[in-house]
């Protein structure tokens, strides 16, 4: 298999969009083609920008800077100790990436099944469903629907999601 840089996905990437837009010059390629191709490299020039546009942080292996002037490697796993020697977990992303999270609850105010209004009953526990999305940015949405017992028919009802929040659940 065949490995590839940044520059050589980049040049591929521009070498077979001039070979698309020599076909549509020629008249080869339909109006709707063109628009889809269009919008399928505009998605991938934006995937390019998005996962190889991060820097590498320079040290005595891809510099030419001796190991005195470039700063301690914090990725080398050491032991964990009292000394706080090991390497420091961080589940953050990416220094160039953004993201951007909401949190929309879905109420429950009555009971499917008999209609009993449960606006004044308690919630006993969330039920969670992430989508996640790239834009220019990362979209991390949850959805929390409420669920609650029903104190007529003794039911438990749980909120709505949206039609396009499918997958894992997670029950707070």
């Amino acid at each position: 298999m065949a490995s590839l840089d940044k520059s050589t996905v980049r040049n591929e990437v521009s070498r077979l969009k001039d070979d698309f837009e020599q076909l549509c010059a020629d008249g080869k390629i339909t109006s709707e083609s063109k628009v889809l191709m269009n919008s399928m490299f505009m998605i991938i020039e934006l995937i390019l920008s998005i996962f190889l546009e991060r820097s590498t942080k320079k040290d005595n292996k891809n510099s030419s800077k001796p190991s005195s002037q470039t700063g301690k490697d914090e990725s080398a796993l050491g032991h964990l100790g009292s000394k706080g020697k090991g390497k420091n977990e961080n589940s953050g992303t990416t220094k160039n990436t953004r993201t951007r999270e909401t949190v929309t609850l879905s109420t429950v105010n009555s009971c499917d099944v008999c209609g009993e209004d449960l606006m004044d009953s308690p919630c006993s526990h969330i039920e969670r469903r992430t989508k996640i999305d790239i834009v220019f940015e990362k979209v991390v949405e949850h959805v929390d629907a409420e669920i609650k017992q029903c104190p007529t028919c003794d039911s438990t009802v749980k909120g709505r999601f949206p039609s396009d929040m499918h997958g894992p659940l997670t029950i707070w």
